[in-house]
């Protein structure tokens, strides 16, 4: 589970992939995440971009209970394997950008994620950070992991698709 949910913490946040709730979410049998839906993602989210997602990524305490607790081994290894793929990613960041600007350019305009234009592109470069050092970059996203653990707004829509659609947590 480990290295799948480092993966899947790394693309959502680049990509900006919402709806994040557990119906959306499959647990294979061997532990590994994987995400159902790409309905909301680059600038489009539920509820009409009201930006109610607003942690990084979706990590919830049983996640993080599942790895052993913050303090685990396990949970270090997903926070250092988070930061190498997030740094692995940023190299490739101009061909990531590229395509996505080829899209837009292309059939994107008819595309829900890129109802924002230009600024779909412009916040997906900007979340490689850019003017950020390879140092800097790693404190970056080992913030962003801290800042995405628990987060009000992931156990609140949890919540809410357990208690309006039925959606267990």
């Amino acid at each position: 589970m480990c290295s799948s949910c480092a993966a899947w913490a790394v693309v959502t946040y680049l990509l900006q992939i919402k709806d994040r709730h557990n119906g959306n979410i499959l647990l294979r049998a061997d532990g590994a995440i994987v995400h159902i839906d790409f309905g909301f993602l680059l600038s489009n989210s539920p509820g009409g971009n009201i930006n109610f997602e607003a942690a990084p990524f979706k990590l919830t305490s049983e996640y993080v209970d599942l790895m052993g607790g913050a303090r685990s081994s396990t949970f270090l290894r997903f926070r250092e394997l988070v930061i190498k793929g997030f740094l692995a990613a940023r190299k490739h960041a101009d061909k990531l950008i590229a395509l996505a600007q080829l899209t837009l350019h292309g059939a994107g305009r008819d595309m829900p994620c890129f109802t924002a234009g230009q600024a779909a592109v412009d916040g997906l470069r900007s979340r490689f950070q850019p003017e950020m050092t390879r140092w800097q970059c790693a404190r970056h996203v080992d913030e962003m992991i801290g800042r995405s653990i628990d987060h009000w707004t992931t156990t609140c829509y949890d919540r809410y698709q357990r208690c309006w659609l039925g959606i267990m947590s």
